[in-house]
């Protein structure tokens, strides 16, 4: 095929075809040919349809001013092609190129231009329904993402009123539609009309008796009462599981959906057990599977690993955590939780140059994520101190402890300020060990951390607190300073 030679009414369609196939490589020289041929044409019907193919060109290849450019020429074309006769094309391109602008956060341009599509078929299609759904449909986007949720709701009810008078309420036009006016209403936490969409939905499935679909509108209703009632979010996904379970055709993603949920469920209200139940489920389903679910399986390794180590069951812990770690370098946020649940249980065993290794590996991807000033960060060097300290290099254990009290400095102070209190007692701690003149260095970290851990801690760390800088006064021979911190312990227990 010579491509030089072809018209651009023969390399129009060829474009569409090999774009549908999504074959990138073969289209540029058509597209090179059609853009230095196509202006050149006196046939504005070509014109046209050759702006509308390139402007879906570069929005394909995300390429924003190229696609624009375009698709404005070709809505300015009105009074120079029979719009009537291309109407499908027309109608696209207007809500194409609001899409375009709406994702690029244009919302004015795509406002105005979604207003001349309506009064366009306002003029000519007075009757095209569909038409004026999707126009609707697209300003309620508009809305949407201009954080404007009422306005959202507004234009996706006029969509879905014009859908249902072309589809059945269970059409994926409308389905689709609902689930937007679902999901602005739960921006705006209300939830009572969010699910009362979804529970009408139910009603025309359960009518239909389509199984797969009531329960995936079942799965709906749960994530919906998991913001409000988790006994009923767990009931609404347990009946969906059931129904998976006994439907043939039933798809292993929506099982293993629904397991997903009952386990992160139980795991939110602590009953641990029925959790570690529901993701060894899940870990099962997918070993036994074909198809790749391979990010499923991390998950659920990642999950059951740090369930056990909460129920401080570290031998199975450490079991599940070392099976889905090779598994999981291409799932860094994933991989976090496993190097840093296998730092603690090798921390725990006294496996210290294993331990450091987690450690050192997560901070490696907090830094890749830019999360170095943050409270994972720190607590992960106080963890690597503390393994310093319990092999009494306390040189190196000093150095960590004050990274970390360094990235707690740049945090806000409720978020961390037990983390920090106790950060400081440690470093003094450091400090009155390694010093020949303890209370100078030592003293004023012992300070800063009574000062932080007298409030809002938990008592326990409180007590241990007061009990380490009474006993530093004691050992540095500072009885003032002793008794005071010793009577305002005591006046602490008397209002307990």
């Amino acid at each position: 095929m010579n491509i030089n030679t072809l018209h651009p009414k023969e390399i129009i369609p060829i474009i569409k075809e090999y774009m549908t196939y999504g074959q990138w490589k073969k289209l540029k020289p058509l597209i090179h040919q059609l853009e230095s041929t196509f202006e050149q044409e006196e046939n504005t019907h070509l014109q046209f349809q050759s702006h509308h193919v390139l402007a879906k060109y570069y929005e394909a290849i995300h390429q924003y001013d190229q696609s624009a450019s375009h698709y404005r020429k070709a809505l300015t074309m009105e009074g120079k092609i029979d719009t009537n006769e291309l109407s499908t094309e027309w109608i696209d391109a207007y809500l194409r190129y609001a899409t375009l602008e709406t994702n690029y956060k244009q919302f004015q341009k795509a406002r105005t231009f979604l207003g001349k599509l309506l009064d366009w078929l306002d003029r000519n299609r007075q009757d095209d329904k569909l038409a004026y759904g999707l126009a609707y449909r697209n300003i309620g986007n508009v809305f949407f993402a201009d954080d404007d949720y009422k306005g959202a709701i507004i234009q996706w009810e006029r969509a879905k009123t014009y859908f249902e008078a072309v589809y059945p309420i269970t059409h994926p036009l409308i389905t689709e539609t609902i689930q937007k006016i679902s999901t602005a209403y739960i921006n705006q936490e209300n939830y009572d009309q969010a699910r009362e969409l979804y529970e009408h939905l139910l009603y025309q499935y359960e009518k239909r008796n389509d199984r797969i679909n009531m329960a995936r509108t079942l799965i709906k209703i749960g994530e919906i009462y998991y913001y409000t009632d988790l006994k009923k979010a767990r009931s609404s996904i347990k009946q969906a599981l059931t129904e998976f379970e006994q439907i043939e055709k039933g798809g292993q993603a929506d099982r293993i959906k629904a397991l997903f949920m009952l386990g992160e469920i139980d795991e939110h209200t602590a009953n641990y057990p029925r959790s570690l139940n529901y993701y060894k489920k899940v870990l099962k389903q997918t070993n036994e599977s074909d198809g790749n679910w391979e990010a499923f399986a991390v998950y659920a390794y990642a999950k059951i690993g740090m369930l056990h180590i909460q129920l401080n069951e570290l031998d199975e812990a450490k079991k599940y955590l070392e099976q889905g770690l090779p598994l999981s370098k291409i799932f860094s946020k994933i991989r976090m939780q496993f190097l840093y649940g296998l730092g603690k249980i090798y921390s725990f065993e006294k496996r210290f140059d294993d331990a450091q290794s987690m450690y050192f590996q997560f901070l490696q991807l907090l830094e890749s994520h830019n999360q170095k000033k943050s409270k994972s960060y720190a607590d992960t060097l106080q963890a690597i101190a503390f393994n310093e300290l319990q092999q009494e290099r306390l040189a190196e254990a000093l150095r960590y402890y004050k990274e970390a009290y360094n990235v707690y400095e740049t945090l806000v102070s409720t978020t961390c300020r037990e983390e920090k209190g106790l950060t400081c007692m440690r470093i003094a701690y450091c400090y009155e060990k390694l010093d020949d003149q303890p209370f100078q260095r030592a003293e004023p970290f012992y300070e800063k951390g009574i000062q932080l851990l007298k409030k809002g801690c938990s008592a326990a760390v409180t007590e241990e607190a007061f009990f380490a800088i009474i006993d530093f006064y004691h050992r540095t021979n500072q009885p003032k300073k002793k008794k005071k911190y010793e009577d305002e312990f005591v006046k602490r227990k008397k209002t307990e």
